[in-house]
């Protein structure tokens, strides 16, 4: 993805350097040699990404960058901070996303960023969230599971990372990961050695991981040898958040690993908070909120899908327009606690019947749509009629709030069964026969209604 990315370093060349890397990938890229000059643009414009170097002239990039943490304008911006190894602790403790040495090489250089760039989301208010994600479970121990290439290496990282993490933390060889994995006890979080068994094969755990549905949205870090540096660029391109030594031999090391570890999950808990927040809101933008029926909005391009499923494969499908008789007079006589009542029950009755074989939709008031797939015409006819004696046969109990009792409802059917093999675009399919339906629909309330007309002929109840 293309991005617009502040270099900020306190050398020229080291600058135009960065900046001429970058722009080779169609980054939008502005060079700074000072944090005036960076929380000046910042009153400017939000960027994607900022790269902190150092020999800053008013002050060490260190407290810039914590400084950054801070500001409500640059809170949620990552940084990229080009240290030293032994800075590293120190940058992340600052805030910093993630860290590179100075002189890092293109491959890597630009692998960090696409990780960086990969995990850059919208917020939830820029998607038109107006609500607020709901709650999670933070009491929850975090659990970490750890592959390494002996287990002797695996409890050593137990030992290091225990003493700095509030998390559960459980060794596996790789076998092990992913048959917990396929039952369904995910990790939130794996650290791997990219060599387990075989040169690599710790990238190939990471790819089959990333690839399943259970564990795809973990976190995964990747633990290195020193000998295999070349390695990372190659892990943070097939999904790694992160990549760090596979061996924590002094405190701060273990500090720093642990503090990498603990920025992957805070990482993770708010993509899966946006992530659920999106599909909440999917979900309401699909689902009548008082029958639990899709609605109209998912009905009709589904329907459109159906039908050009059935042209493609040369079957047949029924749709059924399904409205309650005289709706009105529940509402006028009982009130709309009642009215809600009917349609709620109706909604169960007619969703209970279709089944798995087909799809109900309310699409406004008291109508609703039946869709069945792979259904011919000898099929259809008695579903219809098996849906309006679901309406009709037993009386639906009221609310207290409107007086309480129970009331008989009935229901005009109309029905039109597709034919693939007729003329015309496979897009109209759906709507012509749904327009075919409500004409049935028209002739079924004409007729006295509480019965079933087919577009093809009539069936009265």
């Amino acid at each position: 993805m293309t991005a617009r990315i502040l270099v900020v370093d306190g050398t020229a060349t080291v600058r135009i350097t960065f900046k001429v890397r970058l722009t080779a990938l169609c980054h939008d890229v502005v060079a700074l040699g000072s944090a005036a000059q960076l929380m000046r643009q910042l009153d400017l414009v939000r960027p994607d990404l900022i790269i902190l170097g150092g020999g800053l002239p008013d002050g060490p990039a260190v407290d810039l960058c914590r400084r950054l943490a801070g500001d409500d304008r640059s809170g949620e911006i990552p940084v990229l901070m080009l240290v030293p190894p032994d800075q590293r602790l120190a940058a992340l403790q600052a805030g910093a996303t993630a860290t590179l040495e100075p002189n890092v090489d293109d491959q890597m250089l630009m692998a960090r960023i696409r990780t960086i760039l990969r995990e850059v989301e919208l917020p939830p208010a820029a998607l038109g969230m107006a609500e607020a994600p709901s709650g999670f479970d933070h009491a929850r121990r975090p659990v970490i599971a750890l592959v390494a290439d002996h287990p002797g290496r695996a409890l050593r990282w137990r030992q290091m990372l225990s003493d700095r993490m509030e998390c559960r933390f459980e060794v596996h060889d790789p076998d092990q990961a992913l048959a917990a994995a396929t039952a369904g006890r995910t990790a939130d979080l794996y650290l791997i050695a990219a060599d387990i068994r075989g040169r690599g094969d710790g990238l190939r755990l990471l790819s089959e991981l990333r690839s399943r549905p259970g564990s795809r949205d973990a976190g995964f870090v990747i633990a290195i040898a020193p000998d295999r540096v070349d390695m990372a660029s190659i892990a943070l391109d097939l999904g790694a958040g992160d990549v760090m030594p596979d061996s924590f031999a002094t405190a701060p090391a273990a500090q720093a690993a642990a503090m990498s570890l603990q920025l992957l999950l805070s990482r993770k808990t708010r993509s899966d908070q946006r992530r659920a927040e999106m599909d909440r809101q999917m979900r309401l933008a699909m689902i009548d909120p008082l029958t639990g029926l899709y609605n109209r909005r998912h009905a009709l391009p589904h329907l459109a899908q159906i039908a050009r499923q059935a042209v493609a494969e040369g079957r047949d499908f029924a749709v059924l327009v399904v409205d309650l008789d005289h709706f009105k007079a529940v509402n006028d006589r009982y009130g709309h606690s009642a009215g809600d009542a009917v349609l709620s029950e109706m909604a169960r009755r007619l969703r209970e019947t279709i089944g798995a074989q087909g799809m109900v939709a309310r699409m406004g008031g008291e109508e609703f749509l039946c869709v069945l797939d792979d259904c011919p015409p000898g099929r259809a006819c008695p579903v219809a009629e098996a849906l309006r004696r679901a309406v009709q046969d037993r009386p639906v109990t009221l609310p207290r709030l409107s007086g309480g009792g129970a009331i008989r409802v009935t229901a005009s059917v109309g029905l039109a069964c597709a034919d693939p093999s007729e003329p015309g675009a496979p897009d109209q399919l759906g709507r012509l026969v749904m327009e075919r339906a409500d004409q049935a629909l028209l002739a079924a309330k004409a007729a006295g209604r509480n019965r079933v007309v087919c577009a093809h002929g009539q069936h009265a109840a």
